[in-house]
């Protein structure tokens, strides 16, 4: 590919990070950062071949084309005092994108990222309490970023972030988005993130115990959880660790 991933440029601005450590070919950048370990390094790979994302699902990567990268963090502190990385990474991405390109995206509860009605992002949060008792947070990120031809039967809901000549580098784009992120981590990123919702105030669908429910996105609580009145005027709070809508209009 054009214009192959300069760490260079990604550590020029991210001192905070420690390395970067970049693939020709690799399964999962999750896998990589989870085995490898090293704390403050972005793990990222030009081929995917095994990318997955929420509740295992398959993840649709491009041989050409896309950003594929996993950040290892090994955070202090229990899991209830730190931030929603799921969040904070949506929201460094979407601030990234509208820096550099003027483009306004839009975040779909709770980990997707929409353009013009398309999925252009997709985020994996993945935390493990290691045998020293520590915890580990692989945090994943993929981007279609100048996808020119998708699969026939994810065309009509796949997208890409340029469909023309890209006017940035996708190593300018990571640099911006971990630049973000950094920076939105010692700010309100949670209302940033609610600002940028796809979902709040339409209605959605959703599954829970095989059974189909029907409501209005309302609100989010302060941890990432959804918050849905349904028909019947009942809410219903969820998790997005559960539950993953399936329509909102």
């Amino acid at each position: 590919m054009k214009n192959p991933l300069d760490k260079k440029i990604i550590l020029a601005a991210n001192p905070w990070l420690k390395d970067v450590k970049i693939l020709e070919q690799s399964v999962s950048t999750q896998i990589d950062a989870k085995s490898d370990g090293q704390a403050d390094t972005l793990y990222m790979s030009e081929k995917q071949t095994g990318i997955y994302g929420r509740f295992g699902r398959e993840y649709f990567a491009s041989p050409d084309g896309g950003i594929y990268m996993t950040l290892l963090l090994r955070p202090t502190g229990s899991l209830e005092s730190l931030p929603n990385y799921t969040l904070l990474a949506a929201a460094a991405v979407v601030s990234a994108i509208e820096n550099l390109t003027g483009k306004k995206t839009e975040i779909k509860w709770v980990n997707d990222i929409y353009l013009d009605g398309k999925k252009i992002v997709g985020i994996l949060a993945e935390a493990q309490v290691q045998a020293d008792k520590s915890l580990q947070i692989a945090l994943g990120i993929g981007i279609n970023f100048y996808i020119q031809k998708f699969p026939e039967e994810l065309a009509h809901k796949a997208g890409s972030l340029f469909t023309e000549p890209p006017s940035v580098t996708r190593s300018e784009l990571v640099a911006e988005i971990w630049s973000e992120f950094y920076r939105l981590s010692n700010r309100d990123f949670f209302s940033f993130y609610k600002s940028r919702s796809l979902v709040l105030g339409k209605k959605v669908e959703f599954e829970e115990n095989k059974t189909l429910y029907k409501g209005k996105a309302m609100d989010l609580t302060p941890d990432g959880k959804l918050i849905v009145q349904l028909e019947n005027d009942q809410c219903k709070i969820l998790s997005s660790g559960e539950i993953s809508l399936k329509k909102w209009t």
